[in-house]
């Protein structure tokens, strides 16, 4: 017997609004996720690993936390969602 009861809570993942990325994330001393690094394709399929220059802010919700993150392709900065499902251990990329 327990001495508590864990009560799983499933957040449906739309698939067809985001994407499953690949992401390198770093922890603070409280335990805040900041990603750090993400893997884009181009535009001939090629796996790109870009460096995340800034999260301009985050949205936690029911089961998930959302990045909106600012990094830099050549001399344009551009601008990223990336969600984390915490249960499912998920990162995706909002299309």
């Amino acid at each position: 017997m327990p001495f508590f009861e864990t009560t799983t809570i499933s957040t449906i993942i739309d698939y067809s609004k985001c994407q499953p990325i690949s992401v390198i994330a770093a922890f603070n001393r409280e335990g805040k996720i900041m990603p750090v690094y993400i893997s884009l394709t181009d535009l001939y399929g090629n796996i790109c690993k870009v460096k995340i220059d800034g999260v301009t802010f985050t949205k936690d919700g029911s089961g998930f936390t959302t990045y909106c993150c600012l990094y830099t392709t050549g001399r344009s900065r551009k601008q990223v969602n990336l969600t984390y499902f915490i249960n499912q251990h998920l990162w995706v990329l909002e299309n």
